[in-house]
């Protein structure tokens, strides 16, 4: 009866999910050999329309033996939303974890995040492939609830990868595809679930950048690489079986699953692929921009810092024959923001899609040093909204508290001043008032802070580390919490401030109350002349 009820369920909430869905996320990971420091990093910019922005923790928990976890759909909206579609066995002991729109760091210093996929319809083939794959897919399983549950369980990132895995193939897959990267400091992995129980994941090289961009990224895996590749036990089987390739074609040392279960050529999620493989390798990658076949990872030309991977998540294309800012869409003042992707006369239309973008909810980006103790080796650089035009703040999941301003308001309630997402929406929105000029003012206040702050966190994390092995985690874990928590109100009252000062410099289209022209090129683009009386 509960599974009946339960796939029941899932079939009539998943069309509700995937007509919300934004396929929009943009995904970043790099290897600890890749980065400045040795830490691995992961980042996750959630571009949702409609996300619930607030920033909890879950608390770690003790469970009887026999305990029953409740597997619920829509947790990650507004109370009351969330519906009990099933339930699993509990484990003894569950970890503490940031819970957002998404979950993505966990106190073991695992941190996860998501890109939702989509199929590129094109031939018949690919139309058979979505609709096994996607329409009708079934199963009890979703992002939010597979990174919910994994990060209560998962001590490193492979095992975090089995953990997910044995979960689809028990209980199945009913969503949209995912390609998520995983860390714990050590290891970076790429999962992707391709729905119904199929899912596969590889080990990035240490040295390596890794971009996910809403297609499924996996592709030329050597399947017979038990140390790095793991897929569920059918993953070519079920292939061969429902006519997604034939027998004859398939390489177990060269395996697309991306190709196979996710296919897309989508210039939507190719032209990011490769505008953040050429930031990271200006020199080195060679490939243009609207190749299809992009490698899974690549090594940068330099190592990397936190602060390159912000400027990164914050690109637009500047300098690129596809830079948002040039043109009369971008205005007299360069803003390159774009508020629609398609129009009623042409609903095919789109706008270059860039990595920054207006409707992020939150930028993440966990940085993670394998070799710390584990409850302070995962921080969590964190921020809201567009990343050209916000700051991000260290968080640890081992915080005994976290400011109110993370708990109140979102774009679903009036403008709140004690909100921090609506705090940096404000300074985002002031942005576009003169957005070259506002932009560089914003940077200035955000390095100013920033650059002392990685050394700050840093020598916090080292001390803290000190204390673990002392034995005094009580004193770790308030030394962090203070730390953390004033970072995180002294920016929120910055950014209050900022947002004043933006108001008045550039209200009523002046500078600092000084009329400030228009540019003439645009005169002369808009026909900018002097009224002259009607002859009629």
């Amino acid at each position: 009866m509960l599974k009946s009820l339960r796939t029941m369920l899932c079939a009539m909430l998943c069309v509700v999910l995937l007509s919300s869905a934004a396929l929009a996320c943009t995904v970043v990971a790099v290897g600890k050999d890749a980065s400045a420091d040795g830490s691995a990093m992961i980042t996750h910019n959630d571009d949702s329309r409609v996300a619930n922005t607030r920033l909890f923790i879950v608390p770690e928990a003790d469970w009887p033996e026999g305990s029953m976890r409740s597997v619920v759909k829509d947790a990650h909206g507004y109370e009351g939303d969330g519906q009990v579609i099933g339930e699993i066995p509990q484990v003894p002991h569950t970890f503490r974890y940031f819970f957002s729109r998404y979950s993505f760091m966990n106190e073991k210093g695992v941190a996860i995040s998501e890109s939702t996929n989509s199929v590129d319809v094109t031939d018949e083939r690919s139309a058979k492939v979505k609709q096994i794959m996607v329409k009708d897919a079934v199963g009890m399983m979703d992002a939010w609830i597979l990174q919910d549950i994994m990060l209560e369980r998962a001590s490193t990132a492979r095992e975090a990868v089995e953990i997910m895995g044995k979960l689809v193939e028990e209980y199945g897959w009913f969503d949209a595809g995912e390609t998520m990267p995983l860390t714990d400091g050590n290891e970076v992995w790429i999962a992707e679930f391709y729905g119904n129980k199929i899912w596969a994941a590889r080990r990035m090289p240490d040295d390596h950048i890794f971009v996910g961009a809403n297609r499924a990224r996996l592709r030329h895996l050597d399947l017979t690489d038990k140390e790095n590749v793991m897929y569920c036990p059918d993953l070519v089987e079920y292939a061969v079986k429902n006519g997604f390739i034939a027998e004859k074609d398939v390489n177990m040392k060269d395996f697309s699953p991306a190709d196979v279960y996710y296919p897309s050529t989508a210039l939507y999620a190719t032209r990011r692929e490769w505008r953040v493989l050429s930031l990271a390798a200006p020199d080195s990658f060679k490939l243009g921009p609207d190749e299809y076949d992009y490698p899974m990872s690549i090594k940068p030309d330099k190592k990397l810092g936190v602060h390159d991977i912000l400027l990164i998540k914050g690109d637009w294309y500047e300098g690129t024959p596809f830079d948002l800012s040039k043109g009369i869409q971008a205005g007299p003042w360069g803003n390159p923001i774009r508020f629609a992707n398609s129009s009623k006369k042409n609903p095919d239309a789109s706008w270059e899609r860039s990595v920054n973008m207006m409707r992020t909810a939150y930028v993440h980006i966990a940085q993670v040093r394998g070799d710390l103790p584990a409850e302070v080796r995962g921080i969590s650089w964190y921020g809201y909204g567009a990343p050209d035009t916000t700051y991000i703040t260290p968080l640890w999941p081992v915080m005994s508290k976290l400011p109110p301003l993370y708990g109140i308001g979102d774009r679903y309630h009036d403008y709140d001043p004690k909100s921090g997402w609506w705090v940096n929406t404000r300074v985002q929105e002031l942005a576009g008032l003169r957005y070259q000029d506002a932009r560089k003012e914003i940077h200035a206040a955000r390095d100013a802070k920033l650059k002392p702050l990685y050394v700050q966190a840093r020598m916090i994390q080292d001390k803290a580390a000190e204390m673990l092995k002392a034995g005094d985690k009580d004193g770790a874990v308030s030394l962090i919490t203070d730390f953390s928590y004033a970072h995180a109100v002294d920016w929120n009252q910055r950014w209050l401030a900022l947002g004043d000062r933006l108001l008045s410099k550039y209200a009523l289209g002046y500078t600092d109350v000084k009329a400030t022209p228009y540019p003439e090129e645009w005169n002369e683009i808009v026909g900018y002349d002097t009224p002259k009386r009607s002859t009629k």
